[in-house]
């Protein structure tokens, strides 16, 4: 009997792990806030700023360089081999986190994007 609640507790703590998992895609959320958030702030507000027409519009091959032609820093952040094989994903990141998404993202104590 004992054996057949450590085996409950343990498959009960298991399934609540597999619940709980994120609603978005954390290794584009690091890769946002390591590259982007100095300059533009937490990478669910930066999601925001836009809806995802204009984010598939930015993320258009040479844009996103054009647009930061003036910014040395971001420049050489566009250019990391990160963002480059990333891409897509990160794409996706902002798409999925719009303006218009309907995702409403807090902190979720892990990755919120604030700076302690």
């Amino acid at each position: 009997m004992r054996l057949l609640t450590i085996v409950g507790c343990v498959l009960l703590g298991w399934m609540s792990f597999a619940t709980a998992q994120e609603k978005y895609d954390v290794k584009a959320f690091r890769i946002v806030d390591k590259l982007c958030s100095s300059c533009h702030g937490t990478p669910f507000y930066f999601a925001k700023q836009v809806d995802e027409d204009d984010w598939e519009y930015f993320f258009e091959p040479g844009r996103l360089e054009k647009i930061h032609k003036n910014k040395p820093v971001a420049l050489k952040n566009l250019a990391s081999k990160r963002l480059a094989k990333h891409r897509k994903r990160v794409l996706k990141f902002f798409v999925d986190n719009s303006k218009f998404s309907g995702a409403v993202h807090g902190c979720d104590a892990n990755f919120c994007g604030t700076r302690h």
